[in-house]
């Protein structure tokens, strides 16, 4: 994962999408909360597409409603891990 649109990519590929809904309308500043389109399941399973995809182990502490907000929110989480760690 090198890009901000990298990450929105996982996202769109996580999240359910309604009728009518356009994955590819996610950019780096989708308020995703707001638009309810993460719930708590969704945000579990972007966490562990990241480990499983990309070797990247957000620590639980990381794991907070701010930081799932917008893709950009969680790109300056992601950047902020190292790559292969154990969370």
């Amino acid at each position: 994962m090198n890009t901000v649109e990298d990450l929105c990519a996982l996202i769109a590929a996580h999240i359910t999408w309604g009728r009518g809904e356009d994955p590819r309308s996610l950019v780096p500043d989708s308020p995703l909360l707001e638009m309810g389109l993460l719930d708590s399941l969704a945000i579990m399973e972007i966490v562990a597409a990241l480990g499983a995809e990309h070797g990247i182990a957000l620590p639980e502490t990381e794991i907070v409603a701010a930081n799932f907000r917008t893709p950009k929110a969680l790109w300056a989480v992601v950047q902020s891990v190292p790559r292969g760690t154990k969370a």
